[in-house]
């Protein structure tokens, strides 16, 4: 039903509207259901973030690399005419007296020698090679030192399944790289790893020069120091191989399984001798074995790094090794460093096998990863170890002289440079590499250098001083340019400095040795009395005495004559301390 007013719109116009707000009132009401409450979705909260700026992102790109290829051309003599052979001197000799007796040749020749005359007299005026201001004191301004760069990464093509274990640069400053891929860790191979190595152009890094082939994995190599074609080395199964470069991929000889290390090889290194073809290497199993590669089906020396010096030695008690040293101007001398933290001093022309352990010094609580002869002063050698470094006299073995404050990280490897006496490089766990020079400080490094996110395993020097070569965990090879200040010496007086703090440290050490030793001995026959007490004391004195005099002065220079008796005061010493020990119920290990 609908009700329809109609009226005009004249009745309408001009008349106010009145609006008026009537009271609330319930028209329904509904009561919760708890059961549409499970039906209920919420809807996720989304935030949106809205820039004002046009948006942008960042890219790096690698800078093109440039491969360098070497080529020859043929040469032949020319500018004859073709009447005139080539092979022929008679000809040749004839041609150029008709030349000579030419006139343009005369007049030729007059205007060339008055402009030749002029040069060779502005030559002889002129000193091109002379120094200028040599005497002239350097400038006060303190500037940033030049830091160590990386010019060039050369990456495993199997990156990352695999270390960077060895590096070898050709003999007399060669532009190759010889690396060994493999691993240090337990367990850290597998029958999917690649055993290829690699000889790489250090201006090349697309591809390799050559691909080694060998066994098994090659954990360390060694150029040749007389052939540059000519490299060995030393495998993870025990074997150790040999290559020519000139006759391919291939080793040209390796050792038997039977007759080779019974584990991993870690250092190899060559013989300085005539016929260029004997090596010797070292392994986790105790032995230090010498080859000839003319026949390797026997090793042609051997020795056993028994501590206890016994003859026959004994294999069980045998150190593993861990890395070698060897001078070519001491050819009987070799030094070996262990995991066990020792350094063992060989003489391979001993007459017995006992005597051919001459020292062993305790030098690290964790396995050596570098040991290494100052180049300068072979006297001297250094140990890469734990978080350290210590520098050590061949002729002490009681302490070092020199070592450096715990590293960040834990060191792997270290060498010395090959054109300053006291700068000497280190490579860590945490990626970088440290380039100590001790003249200056051995509490700081001089410079650090951030090379690899990964570990870096092993670091080697170019003969030239100026390029390292670092290998990581991951496979990558940084060639690294080493800056002028750690390569060219400061002054001409350098290496008189340096020497004066060895020969400083080593006084030192030996009067302070002298001076422990004294007071061992009075606490020994502390507890004695009488006649025993005082023959010992005596003795006591008269031992460091003996000691500070070898060391140069340190301690006296004069020893105290000993006692006319014919009892050992020592030993009547010990036993009457040992008497006072058991007696007051001592633990035995007081007595040490």
């Amino acid at each position: 039903m609908s009700v329809v007013i109609r009226k005009k719109e004249s009745e309408i116009k001009g008349r106010p509207a009145r609006f008026h707000t009537p009271p609330a009132r319930l028209l329904l009401s509904i009561r919760p259901d708890p059961a549409l409450l499970e039906e209920y979705v919420p809807l996720p909260t989304q935030d949106a973030a809205v820039q004002s700026v046009p948006k942008m992102s960042q890219h790096e790109v690698n800078t093109e690399t440039i491969d360098f290829a070497s080529s020859g051309m043929n040469h032949t003599e020319g500018g004859w005419p073709r009447d005139v052979s080539l092979t022929e001197d008679d000809q040749k000799i004839r041609y150029k007296k008709k030349i000579e007796k030419d006139d343009g040749y005369i007049h030729s020749m007059l205007q060339l020698g008055a402009r030749i005359e002029h040069c060779i007299r502005q030559n002889n005026a002129i000193d091109i090679y002379e120094m200028y201001f040599e005497d002239e004191e350097e400038s006060a301004v303190v500037e940033d030192p030049e830091p160590i760069k990386t010019v060039n990464v050369i990456r495993d093509p199997h990156a990352g399944s695999r270390m960077l274990t060895s590096l070898s640069f050709t003999p007399e400053g060669g532009h190759k790289v010889a690396a060994a891929y493999s691993s240090s860790r337990f367990m850290g191979l597998s029958e999917h790893t690649p055993r290829k190595s690699y000889i790489w152009d250090i201006n090349t890094s697309s591809h390799p020069e050559l691909e080694l082939c060998g066994p098994a994995w090659l954990q360390c190599l060694q150029y040749n120091c007389k052939d540059n074609s000519v490299l060995a080395a030393g495998l993870s199964n025990g074997q150790v191989s040999w290559w020519d470069a000139r006759q391919g991929s291939s080793p040209v000889e390796s050792t038997g399984l039977a007759i080779s290390h019974s584990q991993m090889v870690t250092s190899l290194t060559w013989l300085a001798h005539k016929t260029r073809c004997e090596l010797f290497s070292v392994s986790l199993d105790g032995q230090v074995l010498w080859w000839d590669t003319r026949k390797l089906s026997q090793p042609t020396d051997q020795l056993v790094l028994d501590p206890a010096r016994e003859d026959p030695p004994s294999h069980a008690r045998a150190l593993s090794a861990t890395a070698l040293e060897y001078e070519p101007t001491m050819p009987t001398k070799l030094m070996v460093a262990t995991e066990q933290g020792q350094v063992v001093a060989c003489n391979r022309r001993a007459r017995s096998p006992p005597d051919r352990i001459s020292l062993i010094y305790n030098a690290h609580i964790s396995p050596i990863y570098a040991i290494q002869r100052n180049p300068f002063f072979l006297k001297n050698f250094m140990t890469v170890g734990d978080w350290t470094i210590k520098l050590w006299a061949e002729d002490f073995k009681e302490s070092p002289i020199l070592w450096t404050k715990p590293a960040p990280a834990q060191l792997r490897s270290g060498c010395w440079s090959a054109s300053r006496s006291s700068v000497l490089f280190t490579a860590r766990l945490d990626g970088a590499l440290d380039a100590w020079d001790l003249l200056t400080s051995w509490t700081t490094p001089a410079s650090t250098c951030q090379v690899v996110d990964e570990g870096v395993e092993v670091v080697v020097t170019h003969e030239g001083g100026r390029l390292l070569g670092a290998g990581s965990q991951l496979g990558t090879l940084s060639l690294l340019h080493v800056p002028p200040r750690l390569v060219q010496p400061s002054d001409k007086h350098e290496k008189l400095a340096f020497t004066a703090i060895l020969e400083r440290e080593t006084r030192r050490e030996r009067v302070l040795e002298a001076r422990h030793k004294e007071q061992r001995l009075r606490d020994r026959v502390k507890g004695g009395g009488g006649r025993a007490a005082a023959a010992a004391a005596a003795a006591a004195v008269a031992v460091s005495g003996g000691a500070g005099g070898g060391g140069g002065g340190g301690g006296g220079g004069q020893k105290d004559e000993e006692p006319d008796t014919p009892v050992d005061p020592i030993k009547e010493a010990e036993e009457e301390y040992y008497r006072q020990v058991a007696q007051s119920l001592w633990s035995p290990l007081d007595k040490v």
